[in-house]
């Protein structure tokens, strides 16, 4: 893969009346709203990336666009990637018009940004898919994005299907082992209907 910048896609400039945010008491995933079980991966992910104000957010797996909606209220910066173009279309559908919102395209590694400084990193439903090569330098390049004491949340689909390469297990000690992080207290609860979720926090 090139090693030039990804594309890069801009959400257009919102409503200055709203914020460019989703509306008080509007479900922020939109018409078609996902099943209970996912509608709680979503709340249990966002509760566990604390209270915020976040001053920059990386969240690598966009899925259908709820999470990164979901934060983008509480960011001031927000990044959202996934390799898949078909999420990264539904997420352009849910996420609010706000310049500080930006979507990209590509493959991890390749696609990070090359500078950091983000304290928030939500890690969900890629580090399962990722061939191993292509795991290592992810989880290599995270820590020099973050700020200390930055949380990472991480949430995989705790099953087996053909295109996963690792389960949720292994895929969240890797992400410990390569960086360092510390489990965040006190601690989401690990198991969110099939899926594996943990919050950490950088050294």
């Amino acid at each position: 893969m090139s090693s030039a910048e990804p594309p890069l896609v801009r959400l257009p400039a919102g409503d200055p009346s709203t914020g460019g945010s989703h509306r008080s008491g509007e479900d922020p995933r939109g018409p078609s709203s996902p099943p209970p079980h996912e509608r709680e991966k979503h709340d249990r992910t966002v509760a566990a990336c604390g209270p915020g104000r976040f001053s920059g957010v990386l969240v690598l797996g966009t899925g259908n666009g709820a999470l990164p909606w979901l934060l983008a209220d509480r960011s001031d910066d927000l990044l959202a990637i996934d390799p898949s173009t078909t999420a990264v279309a539904l997420a352009l559908e849910r996420l609010p018009d706000a310049p500080h919102v930006t979507v990209t395209h590509g493959d991890l590694p390749d696609a990070l940004p090359r500078a950091g400084g983000f304290d928030l990193v939500v890690v969900s439903d890629v580090l399962c898919r990722l061939p191993v090569d292509a795991l290592r330098r992810t989880i290599d390049r995270l820590p020099r994005l973050m700020r200390p004491g930055a949380r990472v949340v991480a949430v995989h689909w705790d099953g087996h299907a053909p295109d996963l390469t690792r389960t949720a297990t292994e895929a969240h000690r890797a992400l410990r082992a390569g960086t360092g992080l510390r489990p965040a207290q006190p601690a989401p609860p690990a198991s969110t209907r099939g899926h594996l979720l943990e919050a950490f926090d950088m050294r």
